[in-house]
């Protein structure tokens, strides 16, 4: 009860539902603003659509086709802001555009395509692109198909760790006093006598307990939960979400041993997919298919893995990995706003908050590069419903005020890589700890060792991750914490019950609570594997 009880104690300008990174992003904004703020989050911070991305903040390339120039010029602007308060996390990758003789777009197309994404960006950008002939094309990715290829570019946009920014902050608004709880759900909103919002029950996952939380706004950003939150406390007629899963393929690097993100276009339908290298692995996706089931059984199935590697052995036909070299799959859901757009990648990808003057804003929609953007939105609306007078009403602050892994003396990769090897920290394992926490990480210690004999994670990192991170549960770690979940071949199996061990230690948890946690991570380990028997789960 004590992780829980002072969502009892204190009464709560805000309610925020959902701890992906709309609603962390929206606690701490509105707490830097000054405004009493608590955070419940069903499950781990992040743990939805949050860590399920192609982990890159961009401008937003393919909607320059549907004539969305304020989505690019705001996708650019936010990239450029990320950058700066997170550099640690945020960092520009090149991008590699073969263009064949089957394309519809023309290397000339392609080119100008490029120079007005440049344009858009202004002194944001990372680079200009730049044109490629068929030699520059097969120099930079030699593994490439030859075949009727015209040449090609390279532009610049920017990779992520979706699960750490999003952890970062919930770690930030908790600096600032907001109450950031994981594992805790909501139940219903709570209305006093005038028919406004006054409170919410919500509910403790890990122990079944129910409390009562005073609050005088409640912020909804359940992401592909949308709906169903909504019916908790308003009731809607219709649906405001459409929900669309993406899906991507995990290989290790050297099977697919690309040196940029490879820009290729789908066999079936001609819609963008990536293979993004990522140190020792290479992650290939997205699909975009409506979904309509459970969001907490969705996975990979076999067409989607089907669609990525046909599409995947098209570009590589002489050296594709096949499917026993996939290491791991993940799906997420895009909780877009519902619209008339026949195919799921026509459906806009811009946010929309909805404000019940019963005391409740809902927010669905947007991107992950606009996340910032998303929460300054809600808090807006919030304020408009506290009827705070112009006067009265904080200025978003969250533009240049840095993460956690950034704040202090201007970020220095190489120094604090130094100073961690100068504690006796073994060179990867400092790379990892600098790329991961960034100016916190010589806060984890100089312990070095490590929980797989090949990677770079370390036991230390478990007990920070316990003490500092809200680490309750195996999944925790090895999926969000860390990326052990995708960076070894047996998914992190061969540790889970070391970890285990460990947090059960920590926590004093019974045998069977230790037991059910590994249970649960088996299960997403089968989850990620459900395609290979050819089985859709709904």
């Amino acid at each position: 009860m004590e992780r829980v009880q002072s969502l009892e104690e204190n009464a709560y300008d805000m309610l925020i539902v959902g701890g992906g990174i709309t609603g962390a992003a929206t606690a701490r904004d509105a707490a830097m603003r000054g405004f009493r703020v608590a955070c419940v989050e069903r499950a781990d911070f992040g743990s939805g659509t949050s860590s399920r991305s192609s982990k890159l903040i961009h401008g937003g390339l393919r909607y320059l086709e549907q004539m969305k120039f304020r989505l690019v010029f705001e996708g650019t602007r936010e990239r450029a802001l990320l950058r700066e308060v997170a550099p640690h996390l945020v960092r520009p990758i090149p991008f590699l555009f073969p263009v064949y003789k089957e394309n519809r777009r023309a290397p000339r197309t392609v080119n100008f395509g490029l120079w007005l994404y440049d344009t858009l960006a202004g002194k944001r950008r990372y680079g200009r692109h730049k044109r490629l002939s068929i030699e520059d094309v097969t120099e930079a990715e030699p593994q490439l198909r030859t075949d009727r290829l015209r040449g090609g570019a390279i532009y610049f946009d920017c990779m992520t760790h979706d699960a750490r920014m999003c952890l970062e902050n919930v770690l930030s608004a908790a600096e600032q006093g907001a109450t950031m709880v994981n594992y805790v759900s909501f139940v219903r909103a709570i209305f006093n006598n005038e028919n406004k919002v006054c409170g919410a029950v919500v509910r403790d996952e890990l122990t079944g307990n129910e409390q009562t939380i005073r609050c005088r706004v409640i912020i909804q950003c359940a992401g592909p939960w949308t709906d169903e939150v909504r019916q908790r406390s308003e009731k809607p007629d219709s649906s405001m979400i459409r929900t669309t899963k993406g899906v991507h393929l995990v290989f290790p690097h050297e099977k697919l041993p690309v040196k940029h993100a490879v820009v290729m276009m789908s066999v079936y339908d001609r819609r963008v997919v990536f293979a993004i290298p990522r140190g020792r692995i290479t992650i290939v996706g997205t699909t975009d298919t409506d979904y309509v089931g459970d969001p907490n059984n969705v996975c990979a199935q076999s067409e989607d893995v089907d669609y990525l590697m046909t599409t995947l052995r098209y570009f590589f036909p002489d050296t594709l990995p096949s499917t026993d070299h996939i290491q791991a799959t993940y799906a997420g859901l895009r909780p877009l706003v519902r619209d008339d757009a026949t195919s799921p990648y026509d459906v806009s990808r811009e946010h929309t908050v909805l404000v019940n003057e019963r005391g409740i804003v809902t927010i669905a929609g947007g991107k992950y590069t606009t996340y910032r953007l998303m929460a300054d939105d809600c808090v807006e609306a919030a304020m408009d419903l506290l009827n705070l007078a112009r006067k009265d009403k904080p200025a978003c602050p969250t533009s240049k005020a840095k993460l956690p892994g950034a704040e202090g003396d201007a970020f220095d990769p190489d120094r604090l890589h130094t100073q961690l090897v100068e504690m006796g920290i073994p060179e990867d394992v400092a790379t990892h700890r600098v790329a991961i926490y960034g100016v916190r990480a010589p806060l984890i210690g100089g312990g070095c060792d490590r929980i797989i004999d090949s990677l770079p994670f370390t036991w230390d990192e478990l007990a920070f991750g316990v003490h500092h991170e809200g680490v309750l549960t195996p999944e925790d770690f090895l999926m969000r914490r860390t990326n052990i979940f995708y960076e070894t071949a047996d998914q992190g199996l061969e540790c889970v019950e070391s970890v285990a061990d460990r947090l059960s230690t920590w926590y004093g948890w019974s045998e069977s609570t230790r037991k059910a946690h590994v249970d649960q991570y088996k299960t997403v380990v089968q989850q990620s594997r459900q395609w290979r028997h050819g089985e859709n789960v709904v």
